[in-house]
């Protein structure tokens, strides 16, 4: 969150927000781009230069810095430039991360997944996931229909220090890892079945997962 920070200040010093190849004002008219254009305006792949020797390398769309890109800072006093690498929208930078998560893939029984997230807490932070059946939990005339399981866990990047099992909800069960490291790219098993995700900012997440019968 602190790097992220920094990093929109000093992409808030990148002079011009440029709407046009036809710039207004005497700076903006000494700048330079060069790349793919629409309609007069950047569009596309290109490099942005600007009278302070400030470089933008990256995606721009009707004009404005929008997608990924490289912004180099000039830096006279440190005598090194500041670097700062990620995604953009609407000339506005949003970190290095396009989306605070992703969904990979997952397996065709797995008929719904879906992420929510909430904001970061100093503490600790969780993935919880919540699995569920059409069917899990029903009661029969032979007993209660078998809710899914977690059966096995991947964490290809990222850590955490203990899992959590809930089970006494009647329609689903509850798996909540705590004291999550991001960024974390995980699978979880279900049987046969499997999601893939990435987790890549720090924040608090439920992933629901919805099994076909």
């Amino acid at each position: 969150m602190i790097q992220k920070t920094i990093a929109c200040l000093l992409a808030c010093l990148f002079i011009g927000h440029f709407n046009s190849l036809e710039a207004q004002t005497n700076t903006q008219k000494e700048s330079t781009y060069v790349g793919e254009q629409k309609n007069g305006q950047p569009d596309g792949k290109g490099v942005l230069t600007d009278t302070a020797g400030n470089v933008y390398n990256g995606s721009f769309k009707k004009g404005k810095k929008d997608g990924y890109g490289e912004l180099t800072l000039k830096n006279a006093v440190a005598g090194k430039d500041n670097v700062i690498v990620g995604y953009w929208k609407k000339d506005q930078y949003i970190g290095i991360y396009e989306f605070p998560y992703k969904i990979i893939s997952k397996s065709y029984m797995i008929s719904n997944a879906s992420v929510t997230h909430e904001p970061a807490n100093p503490s600790g932070n969780i993935i919880e996931i919540s699995v569920e059946s059409v069917s899990g939990g029903s009661a029969t005339l032979s007993g209660e229909m078998p809710k899914p399981t977690l059966t096995d866990h991947v964490f290809n990047k990222g850590s955490f220090q203990e899992m959590i099992v809930r089970t006494n909800q009647q329609k689903r069960n509850v798996y909540i890892f705590q004291n999550v490291i991001f960024p974390v790219q995980a699978v979880f098993k279900f049987g046969n079945e499997d999601i893939t995700v990435d987790f890549n900012e720090t924040k608090n997440y439920k992933l629901t997962v919805v099994l076909r019968d």
